[in-house]
């Protein structure tokens, strides 16, 4: 029994110092786990606000946080989003889960919405957020109840468990530690990416200047957390002056060998027809930079679809048509008409191809 008892307390004060510590990857809250509460804060940040699904804004989105990631240190299942909200302000979740606003895409260039992204990027490789849920489940329910939760409780998305630890996420607060700490590294990440740091000057200022933004029901918002004050931004402009920055950008995932015979195909049985469409060159190009990370399913929004579609490379030229234009577009778009169209084909391994096709 005396045995049980020191291995207890051992344990639990082996816990003790582990929730404590504050390293990036601390300890008591999994990588599964955090994914997984992420994943119910996301839906909850969802819920809350409409999902922006204009293609050329979120295109512009993943290309600008392409380099960035390249020089991530966590390999998770990153994802970017746009809130359809008017505000400047952005937001980052648990597990690799980054939304920005409307109005920040709309009133920032590149250079500025890189050190956004990349500010955000580091509250998550910090685990900022799932460091002050560990705190917080020890202040609030004691260690051993915490260490029940997380290691005999179900943690997965939709449970009770896992709803009640997102509520804990959306109702903290970066402490001002927090904040400065993802201002720097985010700073260093622009510059071992290859972008100019200077950029994170220009942005909290842009911030600055727009500080009436707020999202209420989410504390841990870029716009609101706290005051964007001249400090940070004569940190900014001291840390940007003192890196060199990357002088060859790390490079983007490569696109699959495109398919340029069978497009043609394509392009042209899409040109003609009573129901012909106009290929337009921004889509063409929107189209060929969506092969790198393609949506994982065909989807029509307000005033445009997509279509992603998977064959066998076996198939001839008239069954390829027929698949797009006769069975795949007409159950994705319905009765919906357009007028122009972007398409690009890739070789996929083991014999497959992929067709990505805009249709507005």
């Amino acid at each position: 029994m005396i045995t049980s008892c020191r291995f207890v307390l051992v344990a639990l004060a082996a816990a003790w110092i582990i929730l404590l510590s504050t390293p990036a990857q601390a300890a008591l809250i999994s990588e599964s786990q955090e994914v997984a509460i992420g994943q119910e804060t996301a839906a909850e940040v969802e819920r809350e606000y409409r999902v922006y699904t204009d293609l050329t804004m979120n295109e512009r989105l993943n290309r600008v946080a392409g380099p960035l990631l390249n020089v991530a240190e966590r390999k998770l299942a990153w994802r970017f989003r746009i809130l359809d909200d008017a505000q400047m302000n952005a937001l980052a979740v648990p597990g690799g889960f980054i939304y920005t606003t409307r109005g920040l895409m709309e009133q920032m260039p590149d250079r500025e919405l890189a050190f956004v992204l990349a500010h955000e990027i580091q509250h998550v490789e910090k685990r900022h957020s799932i460091r002050q849920l560990e705190a917080s489940l020890y202040r609030q329910v004691g260690l051993a109840a915490a260490l029940q939760l997380l290691t005999g409780g179900r943690i997965s998305q939709g449970t009770a468990n896992t709803i009640a630890l997102a509520n804990m996420v959306v109702a903290n607060r970066y402490t001002q530690d927090m904040e400065r700490e993802a201002d720097s590294d985010g700073i260093r990440m622009m510059a071992r990416a290859g972008l100019d740091p200077h950029g994170a000057v220009d942005a909290l200022k842009t911030l600055q200047r727009n500080n009436k933004s707020s999202m209420p029901k989410f504390l841990n918002s870029l716009v609101g957390t706290h005051p964007l004050n001249q400090d940070r931004i004569r940190h900014a402009e001291e840390l940007a002056g003192s890196l060199a920055v990357n002088a060859a950008p790390v490079p983007d995932s490569q696109l699959p060998p495109t398919d340029s015979l069978r497009e043609a195909q394509v392009m042209l049985a899409l040109e003609s027809g009573p129901s012909a469409l106009n290929p337009d060159p921004d889509l063409m190009r929107l189209a060929l930079d969506m092969q790198a990370a393609p949506p994982s399913e065909s989807r029509l929004e307000e005033n445009q679809g997509v279509l992603v579609w998977n064959f066998p490379d076996t198939l001839t030229e008239k069954q390829v048509n027929s698949g797009l234009i006769d069975q795949e577009m007409p159950r994705v778009l319905g009765s919906r008409t357009f007028q122009r169209y972007g398409v690009s084909m890739v070789q996929l391994p083991e014999g497959r191809r992929r067709v990505v096709l805009l249709v507005r």
